[in-house]
């Protein structure tokens, strides 16, 4: 029952800070063209840089703090599949599957959300003389290049939790739990 809260709460954490991440990017290439008012595109490029920054940076921390989650939470019952012969990489397999499912969990509600968003935008948007201005507040291009950074964060996760794996006992499965 705790795997699934957390499972779920990081799904939702994961969630937002894609979401973040994608209007960022989306924020950051809307910035790139021609304004009578040069100043304002700087500024809007300034807080589109910081905020991708920042949203990265939580991404990254956030996938740490899971995988530490994990590997913490379940020390007994890697130890036990150590005990009964799973190696360092089987665990590790597990491990990586349950940060990486999170992650594809995570982006394929955003899609999902996003597709919704877009079609009832444009349902009550729709007019002849309007559909061509009509844009979705994120594109499909900022997210594809989210989930592909999001990805390359979960590896500071992956890399702590390995480690963690690695460091764990057989032993510690046949300790007598109070």
């Amino acid at each position: 029952m705790r795997s699934k809260k957390r499972f779920t709460v990081f799904t939702f954490m994961y969630t937002a800070i894609i979401i973040w991440m994608s209007f960022s990017l989306q924020m950051l290439f809307s910035t790139v063209g021609t304004d009578p008012k040069p100043w304002i595109i700087e500024v809007n490029r300034n807080v589109a840089i910081i905020s991708l920054v920042l949203s990265a940076v939580i991404s990254i921390s956030l996938s740490v703090f899971y995988a530490w989650i994990i590997t913490n939470y379940r020390r007994t019952e890697i130890a036990t599949l150590k005990c009964i012969g799973y190696t360092n990489n089987n665990v590790r397999v597990i491990i990586v599957g349950e940060l990486i499912w999170v992650t594809m969990f995570s982006f394929l509600i955003v899609f999902e959300l996003l597709i919704h968003v877009v079609a009832f935008s444009a349902y009550f948007y729709y007019t002849a003389d309007r559909l061509s201005d009509f844009s979705p507040f994120i594109r499909f291009g900022p997210l594809l290049i989210t989930i592909a950074l999001f990805l390359v964060a979960q590896i500071g996760g992956i890399l702590i939790a390995y480690r963690r794996v690695l460091r764990l006992r057989p032993i510690i499965a046949l300790r007598i739990q109070k």
